[in-house]
């Protein structure tokens, strides 16, 4: 790592401010008050000590902001004429400056912000990982949130989580991406998939923090990261457009019931069904919050509950996901239950390859025993049941066109 220590005036930092990038990954959005940008402006105008600036060189005049984005873009707002100055401001060495933007104070007063110094550490040849550290050590005590700190986090689960946040399925739901909320439900799908296999667990922050640390060397193209991108696909087929049902709580619901159906029930095409029944229930649920307490369902009044009260937790999920499921499956019809035995057993296959005659059903060529498949006639992904009578000999070529079709 190489550090180099710069000082420009503020009319330099503006002038250079398209070489310059104040949201790299890690960093957080815009989230500065109006208040806090006039403050700033004020005290640059009563030469006031500002903070240093930390930069990353990513070329010959280019930047990532390490710290001090914040303070960069409302100087640059400024400059813009994008804000005016406290209209209680006080006077600067006798010049107005109350409610005034860059443009209408006197040339004197404009003259002291333009040439402001600031104070720039720029590293050079510095590694990614170090650049997230320095960036974390930089908020330290600062109002981050989770997610936030998280994003800045080495490793690449964070990659995969902000790849996945911009997902097309998030453009329909019903919140905004303010402060990565977008790479949190992201994040929180990645955990609920990861442990599928022991249920579903809790995603708070503590339990996402873990998962970036244990997963620093995730693949972005394993079986699960393409299956979390699947389920997402499904969801986004279900909303061709915006949905106003689509809140922070539901939609980590039905990744979970998606979750769930894919590998066990036929839902392949069924996407538009199971999204009105969706529709439908959150319409049910809402209708019955307004009646009388005495005249709700103890079932939904409890569903209300959980979806308020520590949304994230096991149980919580857990009570709504079973609710949810029973509500699918009793209201859209035949959706057809995968067997759980996916391949046939060497004694099932033994009686399919002697009835056959060890002869492809679809060429009629003869097979040898160590060169053939038992092939489900109705597709198990179908509902196609692993038992001999729904087994058939194919050989190695037509099972893969029948496969790829």
């Amino acid at each position: 790592m190489s550090i180099t220590k710069m000082t420009w005036t503020a009319q330099s930092a503006f002038r250079r401010r398209k070489g310059i990038d104040t949201n790299p990954d890690y960093q957080r959005p815009a989230v500065w008050t109006k208040a806090q940008k006039q403050l700033l402006i004020d005290s640059m105008l009563r030469e006031y000590d500002v903070p240093k600036f930390y930069l990353h060189r990513t070329g010959k005049d280019t930047y990532d902001v390490i710290d001090g984005q914040q303070r960069l873009r409302a100087i640059w707002e400024f400059f813009d004429g994008g804000f005016a100055l406290a209209k209680d401001a006080e006077s600067v060495d006798g010049y107005e400056i109350k409610g005034k933007k860059y443009d209408e104070l006197d040339f004197d007063i404009q003259d002291r912000i333009n040439s402001y110094d600031l104070d720039f550490v720029v590293l050079d040849y510095v590694e990614e990982d170090e650049i997230r550290e320095m960036f974390l050590r930089l908020q330290n005590g600062t109002s981050l949130k989770a997610q936030e700190k998280r994003n800045a986090m080495p490793g690449r689960m964070g990659d995969f989580v902000r790849a996945t946040a911009k997902h097309p399925f998030f453009t329909k739901v019903n919140f905004s991406n303010s402060r990565f909320t977008f790479d949190l439900i992201a994040a929180q799908m990645t955990l609920l998939y990861l442990n599928k296999n022991n249920g579903i667990c809790n995603i708070k922050d503590r339990d996402l923090n873990a998962m970036y640390e244990d997963y620093r060397d995730f693949d972005a193209t394993s079986v699960e990261a393409k299956t979390i991108v699947k389920i997402l696909d499904y969801l986004n087929t279900m909303f061709p457009n915006k949905a106003p049902e689509l809140k922070r709580y539901s939609v980590i619901s039905l990744f979970i019931l998606i979750m769930d159906m894919m590998p066990n029930y036929d839902i392949r095409n069924r996407e538009q069904e199971i999204a009105q029944w969706f529709i439908d229930f959150e319409a049910m649920r809402a209708a019955d919050e307004l009646k009388a307490p005495e005249d709700q369902d103890p079932k939904l009044v409890i569903y209300h509950e959980r979806v308020s009260n520590s949304s994230d937790a096991m149980d919580s999920l857990t009570y709504r996901h079973n609710f949810l499921k029973e509500s699918l499956l009793s209201t859209v019809k035949n959706l057809p239950q995968k067997d759980p035995k996916r391949n046939f057993d060497e004694a099932q296959r033994q009686v399919i390859f002697r009835r056959d005659k060890g002869i492809c059903k679809v060429c009629g060529r003869q097979c040898e025993w160590n060169d053939w498949e038992a092939d489900h006639i109705i597709p198990w992904s179908k509902g196609g049941k692993t038992e001999v009578e729904n087994g058939q000999v194919l050989c190695p070529t037509c099972n893969s066109k029948k496969s790829d079709n």
